[in-house]
């Protein structure tokens, strides 16, 4: 039952940093906005961290350490910049097949996947492959290539990253994870942004990289949880459904628009994500 709330709560706030996350780098520009991000994130951990007390990691949780921080950096960035250049309801749908990724990472290394978990990640294939065809007689413009393309590799990367992640918090632990990963990000890209006086005052974004700080850091430390007790699949799949509330959110408040086709690839990929997450639990 934990795998499943721990799931829902991570793609709760998934979804909503995702619509804060594109406004902000519209506002300020993805490098900068995701630098206070990493920034914010890591004061919020140090203390939980250290009231925590020292870990005692096994011998293969430095290499899994260093897989989920690298992918986890990596995969923010270009969700950043994927939403920088295209739609939230076009971008989210698509990182949201990272739950996919990780599920069948976890079923590579020996966890077990019921047969219509299959069905759904075919599914989540089609409707991708929905999502990204160009519609007919629409200018470039309106179909983002470079963001979607962005957007499929934060999807990859990000599968590595919460397989990473959960493994390595069997014996790192949930706070400590948190910290090497946001600590990578302000080590990756707010430090270097600050030496070269690039990581200008966030101004009118100030409110939304705060809350995508804390919200980011604490989904993830929703999903670590979650996959602490016994399946990555199940809250990876679970956690992916952050799509639904990023699509939601962009429809309500910002208005943005599918084209019928590309409505019904998002839907194929939520019906698809909603069919393994039912089986998997």
């Amino acid at each position: 039952m934990i795998g499943v709330v721990g799931g829902v709560v991570a793609a709760l706030l998934w979804g909503t940093s995702g619509v804060a996350a594109a406004r902000s780098s519209r506002l300020v520009g993805a490098e900068v906005a995701l630098g206070w991000v990493y920034l914010v994130g890591l004061l919020a951990v140090i203390p939980v961290a250290a009231a925590d007390g020292l870990p005692e990691p096994g011998g293969e949780t430095y290499g899994w350490t260093a897989l989920a921080a690298a992918a986890a950096v990596s995969s923010l960035y270009l969700m950043y910049a994927a939403l920088r250049r295209g739609p939230v309801v076009l971008i989210m749908p698509i990182t949201a097949a990272q739950g996919g990724i990780a599920a069948l990472i976890a079923v590579a290394l020996g966890e077990r996947l019921e047969p219509l978990a299959g069905v759904g990640l075919a599914a989540v294939t089609l409707g991708m492959l929905a999502v990204i065809r160009p519609p007919r007689g629409v200018e470039s413009s309106s179909h983002p290539t470079v963001a979607i393309v962005l957007a499929g590799l934060c999807a990859a990367l990000s599968g590595f990253a919460l397989y990473g992640s959960a493994r390595a918090s069997d014996s790192l632990g949930t706070p400590w994870l948190l910290l090497a990963v946001r600590t990578a990000g302000v080590l990756a890209l707010t430090l270097p942004l600050a030496l070269s006086g690039r990581l200008r005052a966030p101004g009118p974004a100030l409110r939304l990289v705060v809350f995508c700080g804390l919200a980011d850091t604490a989904a993830f430390a929703s999903f670590i949880v979650a996959a602490g007790q016994g399946s990555i699949a199940v809250p990876a799949v679970i956690a992916s459904q952050f799509a639904a509330v990023s699509v939601l959110l962009g429809v309500l408040a910002i208005r943005e628009r599918l084209t019928r086709t590309q409505l019904a690839g998002v839907l194929g990929i939520l019906g698809g994500v909603a069919l393994v997450t039912a089986v998997q639990s």
